[in-house]
This record gives C-alpha cells, structure tokens and sequence, in this order.
C-alpha cells in the first residue's frame, strides 16, 4: 500500500473499505504538465446520494454554498493558526493553504495544514480515516469542528476548492469514490489468479522524461468461482509494486548487464492495475555513466508486486533508448 507519513493508506480506485484510512489523491495539470495550484482552500466529502449535480453543492458564484458546510461528511483545510506567509504583499482575507513559490524564488510552504498533503509536483491528497466520531475532524467555516462521518458504504464526492494562480479566483474541482463493505467474502477452495504484465513503451528517447507504463491482466481460473466475485478483482489488486530498469550491453569490454535502478518502490497504480513509473534519461545515469557505455541502446524493466498471498515477478520486458 502507498504510504503518507509513514501510514499505510489506501487508494480511492482499490475498492477501499469503510474503515481503511483511504487516499483522496487529485492530480493537477496546466498545459499538459503536472502544476502545483497557487492555493488550496479546503476539500468537502459529500454523500453523492443527496447530491447528483454540482448545483446541489454549489452556489451561483460556482463555490461551495455557505448552507452546504454542515451537510459535509468531512471537511479538509487549514487550521486557525495556519501560517501562510511572511511578506504582508501576500496575504488576503480568508486566505488558506499557499502551496506556490513566491514571485520571487523563495518558498515557504504554508504550515498548520489539517490533513491536505502535497505528494509531488501537482499531486495532493487527503486521508479519511474510516470511522464515525474518530479523531479525525475537520472545520466549518466559521472554525466550528465537523466530525468525518464518512462512515457508509456508499458513494461519495470530494470537492477541491482551489486558486490556480496568484490573482485569479477561487474554483471548485469534483472527483468521486466509493466506500465498499463487500470486500470480505469467504471461498471454499483457493483462488488461482493468474497475471499477466506487458510494458507498452518500445522506445524512449534519451534526454526525455518519460511514464513507462506496464498493464497487468488479471484472470481467475477457478471455473466455479461466481462472477461476483470474478468482478471484485477487475478493479486494483496490486500491493507494494517494484520495478527494476537494467541496461544490456553487446560490448564485451563492458558489463553486459548494469542495473539502473533497483526494485524502487517509486510507482503509481491505476484503477485497472496499470503501472507506471517516471524515467528521467536525464539523471539515470547519474553516478555509473563509464559502466554504461553508449546511452543508446537495449534496456529491461521487470516489476514485482504481491497478489493475495503471492509475490508475482515479471518476465523482462524490453524497451531501447534511442
């Protein structure tokens, strides 16, 4: 499982529990890039039930209607005595979660932040807890304490209220989830899962970043096995995911096999169990160029990631470098 702060969470698209902690984790991008927002304001969890369409939630202005504070299971922001700034130039009424550098270089990232946490370059989250009346509480808009009580199995809507750049106005952005109790299911005989991975990526062109993509196919062969339950593993199964890059040289005055990089567990995991890993040609190489030889040339990934109780280890999967 991916981990925030040391704590094992769980992906919003892995079929999460009611009381798993789960990872409400939004991706922003501008032009076609990963970009941090100039400021995040709060995020609301809604029953998506009592609200099918952004007007329930939503005032004219397209933010979250004053009336709606209450009606959220859960509320994300940033404490009282959040510190945001040094420099007056920045501040602004009501102002909450500054996560972009200042105009001038320097970077002071807002402190006292109640559960939203930056992960990477334009990727955040938050993390429910999973139980009614736990510790977990978030704040109203006039401070007031809001208890998660996101504590149903049913689906969800979490909206981000956020300022992209300095100078422009606030916006909301809607994602959805959903709690599941039907995770837990008794069999009469062990399931044979069956996996197959395939590396999409042929070629990578060096001096480029590049998300190397592997899917993974399940399939259950147990042929009494009903399809409810075949369903269930159509969704992320995945857990603790490896990869490993390996370079293969024809010369022999070199070694013909130089590792890259090593059973890293730096990968993300779609909801169909896609993985992918971002690889910088550029720093790669970094510390062991002589070794290498040319930087063109033939390269193998291999991943690794446990399934149920199996440890599953790719064939290598080949890619050059052109």
């Amino acid at each position: 499982m991916p981990l925030i702060n040391t704590h094992e969470v769980i992906d919003r698209h892995s079929r999460p529990q009611v009381e798993q902690k789960v990872m409400l984790r939004t991706f922003f991008v501008n032009d076609g890039s990963y970009t941090d927002p100039y400021a995040i304001s709060s995020v609301h969890v809604f029953k998506r039930p009592q609200n099918l369409s952004p007007s329930t939630v939503l005032d004219s202005s397209g933010l979250v209607a004053s009336g709606q504070t209450n009606q959220a299971v859960m509320v994300f922001g940033v404490s009282a005595d959040g510190v945001v700034a040094t420099d007056p130039s920045f501040y602004e009424s009501n102002y909450t979660g500054k996560v972009a550098p200042f105009l001038d270089g320097s970077e002071i990232r807002c402190s006292g932040v109640s559960g939203i946490y930056r992960l990477g370059s334009g990727e955040y989250a938050c993390v429910l807890d999973g139980f009614a009346g736990s510790s977990l509480s978030g704040v109203d808009q006039n401070g007031g304490p809001i208890m998660n009580t996101a504590s149903f199995a049913i689906r969800y809507i979490d909206v981000w209220t956020v300022k992209m750049a300095y100078g422009s106005s606030w916006n909301t952005y809607i994602n959805g989830f959903e709690l599941f109790d039907d995770t837990f299911f008794t069999l009469t005989q062990p399931l044979l899962l069956r996996s197959k991975n395939t590396l999409t990526n042929k070629q990578v062109i060096l001096g480029s970043i590049t998300d190397l993509k592997v899917t993974t196919e399940v399939t259950v062969e147990n042929g009494d096995i009903s399809d409810s339950v075949k369903n269930i593993f159509k969704d992320s199964i995945i857990r603790e995911p490896r990869i490993t890059i390996v370079k293969h040289n024809e010369d022999s005055s070199l070694a013909s096999r130089v590792v890259l990089v090593k059973e890293s567990p730096d990968m993300l995991i779609t909801s169909n169990d896609t993985l992918i890993y971002s690889l910088d040609t550029n720093t790669m190489f970094n510390g062991i160029q002589d070794s290498v030889g040319s930087r063109h040339g033939t390269y193998s990934v291999q991943v690794s990631y446990n399934m149920l109780s199996e440890k599953i280890v790719s064939p290598l999967m080949y890619f050059i470098i052109k």
